[in-house]
């Protein structure tokens, strides 16, 4: 019994430290390379950097707005603090790249529009219509975290705000910072890849995704199983967005295809939640 409460702090206490764990890890990256080159990855700290200035500003932001506005933030409908972080997000990743110097890297461009777009089409569509569905049938069981928070959304605003927020503002802001400033960034000063056949995945690509995957454990509240049963889907979705972006140069198609996984798998969570209540009320 004393073993299992033991396990069970390690857990929650890793579940509600994970950001700052994922910066510690960088920085023993950084000193692990230091001790095998002699030459010290400085390049890690600027991530560090960027990832802990996004977090305190989006908290300052947050709690002004939430004085400032109490009614808007009332509801537990996630669409109103994911928009403003976003936003927040979207502002400092941009003015952030400023002072880097808005390389070609960061993605902000629209080059190779067409070989996005196909890369949508092909495969962050059908792949996010896949998970959506898998999402559903997991959360009509009730066994997620998700699903206490789709319960909330009573009022055809809040289901309409939440939708329209999922199929437009995740992408923005999670795209342009994760992909765009830190793997653009970590593609300039880390060299080397790994061969799959005749396509070479980029070092850079490899480290921006565990940085993305990591930092995003745990962010619906979902218990230690759950998030293990979670983390294939996620690897693959953040391998896709971080792949497309290494492949077009172009922040644009991983913003679409992020945006249609979050759409998507809103619309299953609400559907879900739906049915769920419908067969509770038919069985009491």
């Amino acid at each position: 019994m004393l073993g299992e409460d033991v396990q069970e702090s390690l857990v929650d206490l890793v579940r509600s430290n994970i950001f700052y764990l994922v910066l510690i890890g960088l920085a023993i990256a950084s000193l692990v390379s230091y001790v095998s080159t002699g030459v010290l990855a400085a390049f890690y700290f600027v991530v560090i950097g960027v990832l802990l200035v996004d977090e305190l500003t989006l908290k300052i932001v947050i709690r002004i707005l939430r004085r400032q506005f109490p009614s808007f933030f009332k509801s537990n409908a996630f669409w109103r603090v994911g928009l403003p972080t976003q936003v927040t997000s979207l502002v400092l990743s941009i003015f952030l790249m400023g002072l880097l110097g808005f390389k070609e890297q960061f993605g902000l461009t629209l080059q190779n529009m067409n070989d996005g777009l196909w890369l949508v089409l092909l495969v962050g569509l059908p792949f996010a219509a896949l998970y959506s569905f898998g999402a559903f049938v997991f959360l009509r069981k009730g066994q997620a975290g998700t699903i206490s928070t789709l319960d909330s959304l009573k009022n055809p605003s809040d289901r309409i705000g939440t939708v329209v927020y999922a199929f437009t503002m995740p992408g923005i802001g999670e795209e342009i910072l994760y992909r765009g400033l830190i793997q653009g960034y970590l593609s300039i000063n880390m060299t080397g890849f790994i061969l799959f056949g005749s396509f070479p995945l980029l070092y850079s690509t490899i480290v921006a995704s565990i940085i993305f995957i990591l930092v995003h454990l745990y962010t619906m509240g979902e218990s230690l199983t759950e998030a293990l049963i979670q983390l294939p889907g996620r690897t693959i979705i953040t391998l896709i967005l971080a792949i497309t972006f290494q492949l077009t140069g172009s922040l644009i198609a991983p913003i679409i295809i992020h945006n249609l996984f979050d759409g998507f798998l809103v619309i299953a969570g609400v559907q879900a939640t739906r049915n769920r209540n419908s067969n509770h009320a038919k069985t009491s």
